[in-house]
């Protein structure tokens, strides 16, 4: 039987790195699928619309990931799994609002993946407005 307890801070930064890799591929397919579609010209990076389509594509990767398993690809490569409070994957509301406030978060320069280190449970502040736990498989 496996028991999961929370995420290490350590891993829970690799895991970021990994996914932040992932995501630059992805925002490059994407921008070069724009540009083709542009004829060759380039999009001005402060247009509304290629702005939301870049949160989107941010948004599809963590939020669906998280809704449909729990794991984004780094995730599964550390171990590392989202789920609710209740033990199971949160709904797509809760992935969501985890992957908003996740970036939010980001944004801040990391202040709330910083919270784990001093919340009683090593939960980031994220992790706590939304509800979900970044949990790990104990080791025994």
């Amino acid at each position: 039987m496996r028991t999961l307890e929370s995420a290490r801070w350590w891993k829970r930064l690799l895991a970021i790195v990994y996914d932040t890799l992932i995501l630059a591929g992805l925002l490059m397919v994407v921008g070069f699928a724009v540009l083709a579609a542009n004829g060759g010209k380039a999009v001005p990076p402060s247009t509304i619309w290629y702005q939301l389509l870049l949160l989107l594509v941010i948004w599809a990767y963590f939020a669906l990931s998280w809704w449909r398993g729990g794991q984004t690809v780094a995730a599964r490569a550390w171990k590392l799994e989202v789920r609710d409070l209740e033990g199971n994957y949160p709904s797509l509301g809760r992935a969501s609002l985890r992957a908003m406030l996740a970036l939010f978060s980001i944004g801040l320069g990391g202040l709330g993946l910083l919270w784990c280190l001093i919340d009683p449970e090593g939960q980031s502040a994220h992790d706590r407005l939304s509800r979900t736990q970044l949990l790990q498989e104990r080791r025994l």
